[in-house]
Order: structure tokens, then C-alpha cells, then sequence
């Protein structure tokens, strides 16, 4: 349920730039369309990657803000182009965007784009086609009050959802029933959302049209919910983050300082960074008077507390929020911080026949210590030891263990310095859980 355009384009010949590409849509007009949307669209791009589609054709994928799933470009054929983006997390401002890169892209190369909905292909908004902005909100504002009451009658179940929020391998551990992208929503905002649709556009982060105050603002404070580490960073990733969200959040500022800015959060941003901000007096001030306020008010940042990942094939791990997040050679999943980390390998496990293995019996197969520390939960079982290890240059404790459910079982290791920490090493390899299992 969401809202975007699915649109198909073929060569005219008639592009300023056409002679630069091939009257195909092959890989290597692809990787010219990805320059040039590279160049245009340099402060809007997050990153770009290359995938393959069922029958092996290239796929360009782009992420163009932090709100947003990724748009995707895939060839149909030698002379049909497909694109689709989904715009319905990010707001109407993103999808203004999206269809005025498009035909500049169009204009750039000698496109013709066509939306015809008989073809499967089509603004869903209609503003493609004619234009029409209030249209657009119109539709943005329809769309908003079919989801809050369709999640309206499936919370008296009492589950929690993500609504309008790009799925990214994460679940936030938060109290309130709905996450969104700009912070959780208690059932009050969801009733006043499906009474009057237009007040649910809080959770948008690129509203108006352009890149005004609104803009940097949304833009900085979807990172700050959703990727933001609150401590000093560990990586130059982490770093550069940090002075983005400085960067979109002094030129929210200084465009518009009567919006509602996130003060405290804004202040330890800094603090976090080391940045010599020549507003940090102006700002720690502001702060102040925030938690004098707004004591009772919590503050930004879904990564405060655990988050659980996704690490494929049904298994997911919950861990602390602030931990650095990589994918080693061979899929295997490591996350961690100064003192501590956490790897998991999940594999699958079948008989001679190809059969799955019951969760027992693949425990049975896997060699573990005497006396381990047992448990069972969910359908999952699993075993884990402690050994303290000592090197030449570092000391530290080690947690060795195996989860299992029916067909699969992940490996884990967790070491860290500290023997206190042994009771949150547990919890961690406690929170493996694979949700084919409890769902039988």
C-alpha cells in the first residue's frame, strides 16, 4: 500500500547528450544515466548499486534521501526502459523531485516516458502526467487517511507498526505502538490522523516542493532517528554523518530559524563531533531551555536503545542501538563497539535427502563443551559456554554459542572485556530468534 510511479521510456534520438549512449538499454547506458544522475543530483544522493533482475538484466538502483526507498532503473528490453519509485515514505516535496529528475534525465539523452495504466505503467498521483501539485497533496492527504484507519483496525490486535517507514533490516525497541520515520506515535496522533488526514503530515519528512528549511530539517532529522549513533563515532562513516546532520541542520537555520528544532539533540551532535560550530554557544543555550521544558519529553533517536537486525533467511538478533554495523567475507554479521562485539553466521542444515533437520537434532551435530548454558524459546534451542581468553597483548571473555530452529541454526560469538558483562551476552544470544518458528 503506497504510493509512486511506474514509468517506461523509449529513445527519441532527439537528447542533448544522446550521443553519448547507444540506442539500447544496456548495461553501459545504464552506468551513463548513473553519471549523470550523479552529477545532478550530487547533494540528494546516498548511494547508488548495481543488482540483477530474474532473468540476469542489469538493475540500477538509487537511494536519493534517507526517507525513501530506493528508485530502481531496469531495462525491459534492448528499447524499453522501466522506472519505478516507490515516493509515498518520503512525502509529495520527494516526489516533485523524482518527476523533475526524470525529465531532465529525459531531456539530457532523447527519452520519451509514457504512463499508460493499461501498460502497467503510471504516476499513481497523476502529477507526472499533468503537473498538478494540489493534486498531488490531494492524493498524498487520501492515501495518509486510507492507512491510518486500515492501521487503526489492525492495532486493536495490539501490534506495532512502521508506517511510512523504508524497511531497512531494523526493527526500534520503543513503548509506542507506531514508528515512523520522524519518531514514534502514540494511538491519540492515529485517531486525530484518521479524522483528519492532513495532520499526518508530521511523519513526512520532504513535504513542500524544493529544498527549503522543511527539507534540511526532515532530511537531518531521519538520520538522527534512524542512523544516528549517540556517542563519539568509531568510524569515518559515523563521522561523516554527524557533520551532515550539522550541515542540513545549519541550513534548516539559516533559512527558517522559527521551526521547531531538536536543540538538545542538535547540541550533542556537536559535543559527539568535536565540530568548532560557531553557533555551539547559541545552540547549548537553546538546549537548556529545551530540558528545562521538556523534561519529560524523550529524545530523538530510535538507535538510544536496542534495535533488532535482520540477518536473513527468517533469523533476527536485537542488540545496543550505538553498536557499528558490518558485513564480514563469508555473510557473516558483526557489530560492535569499543569493548564489545557480536558475530553471527546463520546456515542452513538438511539431511542426505535435502530434508530440514529439527532444531534438536541439528544441536546434536554441533560439537559443544560439556555443561553448557541451555535454552529454549520460541521453537529455537540453544546452547552457549563462556571461556575467559588470554593473549599476549589482551585479555577477554568469550561467549561461544549455537541457535537452532527446524532447517537452519546461527552461530554466534561475543567477546568483551568486562566479566560483568557476561549477564548482557546472554540476553544478547537469548534474543536470536527466527520467526518461521513460532509461527508453526
Amino acid at each position: 500500500m503506497s504510493l509512486g510511479l511506474y514509468l517506461k521510456g523509449r529513445f527519441s534520438g532527439k537528447g542533448v547528450n544522446s550521443e553519448k549512449v547507444s540506442a539500447v538499454f544496456d548495461r553501459a547506458t545504464l552506468e551513463e544515466f548513473e553519471r549523470w544522475i550523479s552529477n545532478v543530483a550530487f547533494d540528494e544522493l546516498e548511494w547508488s548499486q548495481w543488482t540483477e533482475d530474474d532473468e540476469g538484466n542489469p538493475c540500477l538502483m538509487l537511494l536519493l534521501h534517507p526517507g525513501a526507498e530506493p528508485i530502481m532503473l531496469s531495462p525491459l528490453s534492448e528499447d524499453e526502459l522501466l522506472v519505478a519509485a516507490a515516493t509515498s515514505s518520503a512525502g509529495p516535496g520527494y516526489h516533485i523531485f523524482i518527476c523533475d529528475l526524470l525529465r531532465k534525465l529525459a531531456q539530457c539523452f532523447g527519452l520519451d516516458w509514457y504512463s499508460e495504466e493499461e501498460a502497467e505503467a503510471l504516476d499513481e498521483t497523476g502529477f507526472f502526467e499533468t503537473g498538478d501539485k494540489e493534486r498531488l497533496y490531494e492524493e498524498f492527504n487520501r492515501w495518509m487517511g486510507a492507512l491510518s484507519k486500515r492501521v487503526s483496525e489492525l492495532s486493536r490486535e495490539g501490534a506495532k507498526f512502521h508506517l511510512a517507514m523504508p524497511f531497512d533490516g531494523h526493527q526500534f525497541d520503543v513503548s509506542e505502538p507506531i514508528l515512523t520515520q520522524l519518531g514514534p506515535r502514540d494511538m491519540h496522533w492515529l485517531q486525530a490522523v484518521t479524522r483528519e488526514p492532513s495532520l499526518g503530515r508530521d511523519i513526512f519528512p520532504w513535504w513542500e516542493d524544493g529544498h527549503g528549511a522543511e527539507y534540511h530539517l526532515g532530511r537531518a532529522l531521519c538520520y538522527m532517528w534512524n542512523a544516528m549513533r549517540w556517542r563519539e563515532p568509531l568510524t569515518e562513516s559515523e563521522a561523516e554523518l554527524n557533520e551532515t546532520v550539522l550541515r542540513h541542520l545549519d541550513s534548516a537555520y539559516n533559512l527558517d530559524p522559527d521551526l521547531e528544532f531538536p536543540w538538545r539533540e542538535w547540541a550533542q551532535i556537536i559535543a559527539n563531533s568535536g565540530s568548532d560550530c560557531e553557533m555551539s554557544a547559541f545552540i547549548e543555550e537553546k538546549a537548556d531551555q529545551s530540558d528545562f521544558r521538556q523534561a519529560r519529553l524523550s529524545l530523538v533517536g530510535y538507535r538510544r536503545y536496542d534495535v533488532r537486525k535482520n540477518l536473513g533467511g527468517g533469523w533476527s538478533i536485537a542488540i545496543p542501538g550505538t553498536f557499528v554495523e558490518e558485513l564480514e567475507e563469508g555473510q557473516t554479521f558483526l557489530a560492535y563497539d569499543e569493548t564489545r562485539n557480536v558475530r553471527v553466521t546463520c546456515m542452513s542444515a538438511t539431511d542426505a535427502a535435502g530434508q530440514p533437520l529439527d532444531a534438536e537434532e541439528i544441536l546434536r551435530k554441533i560439537k559443544v563443551i560439556d555443561d553448557p548454558v541451555r535454552y529454549e524459546r520460541n521453537g529455537i534451542f540453544g546452547r552457549a559456554f563462556f571461556e575467559k581468553i588470554t593473549e599476549e597483548d589482551a585479555e577477554f571473555w568469550m561467549l561461544r554459542g549455537v541457535a537452532s530452529a527446524e532447517g537452519t541454526f546461527a552461530q554466534v560469538t561475543i567477546c568483551f572485556e568486562e566479566e560483568d558483562d557476561q549477564t548482557w551476552a546472554l540476553s544478547i544470544i537469548r534474543s536470536l530468534d527466527h520467526r518461521v518458528s513460532h509461527q508453526r
